[in-house]
């Protein structure tokens, strides 16, 4: 659902070269789901995450022979990273992109009253001009610091896959993942101090149990195997 790639499947589309799509067919509420859809529509052979993902692509009008529900590679990375303690004291995850119209200042706002637990601002990206947070960490550390967060709060996409496999508190601030698949680990609030505090306070409370929808097993492996009987490698 990167902008990035969406220059790159033009260009491949003009000059006949296929392309295989990964998490098409999800909705969001931001600009990504404009580009996912887009490159969706460019690409050849489509591996979504979820049941939903794939019903929804096949309406849009591509052929069912060319979508597969293997599950997300990012749940599958999940499952297989060795869990890790990075910090010892009780901390509260923060990634969050910030987006027109809202004001993630209200974040800030609602983590003045959780002055006993450490936070961890992941670093997010650019796309509307603004930016949050400032830690980067390698793919494994920042999977293990999802794991062991008393709460993750923000509109990061790994707050509904990878953090619906570890079973952490979840409260996700804003419209960036409108309409997406949700867990049950999940608790929407629009942007605002007072209802991002509550929930805060309502998640810590809460222990949920592993949430499965975006998970198959062996994903890495059955689109390696598809996608070598695809091209006859």
């Amino acid at each position: 659902d990167r902008f990035e790639m969406l220059g790159l499947a033009m260009v491949a589309a003009y000059k006949g070269i296929p392309v295989a799509h990964l998490e098409g067919g999800d909705l969001s509420g931001a600009i990504d789901g404009k580009v996912r859809h887009s490159i969706s529509h460019l690409a050849d052979y489509h591996f979504v995450t979820n049941e939903d993902a794939n019903r929804r692509l096949i309406q849009m009008g591509i052929s069912p022979s060319r979508v597969w529900n293997f599950g997300s590679l990012d749940v599958e990375l999940a499952t297989k990273t060795e869990a890790r303690k990075l910090r010892d004291k009780p901390y509260i995850l923060v990634a969050h992109h910030p987006i027109e119209n809202e004001d993630e200042n209200q974040i800030e706002e609602a983590l003045k009253d959780f002055a006993t637990y450490n936070l961890v601002r992941i670093a997010s990206n650019s796309d509307y001009g603004r930016k949050y947070g400032a830690e980067n960490y390698p793919p494994d550390d920042y999977l293990n610091l999802m794991r062991y967060a008393a709460c993750c709060v923000g509109n990061s996409s790994s707050f509904l896959k990878e953090a619906s496999i570890f079973g952490v508190p979840v409260v996700l601030v804003g419209d960036r993942q409108n309409k997406r698949l949700r867990p049950k680990n999940v608790l929407d609030v629009p942007c605002e101090a007072s209802r991002i505090k509550r929930a805060i306070e309502f998640q810590l409370g809460n222990t949920f149990e592993p949430d499965y929808i975006y998970f198959k097993p062996d994903t890495a492996k059955y689109i390696a195997s598809k996608l070598n009987e695809i091209f006859n490698v």
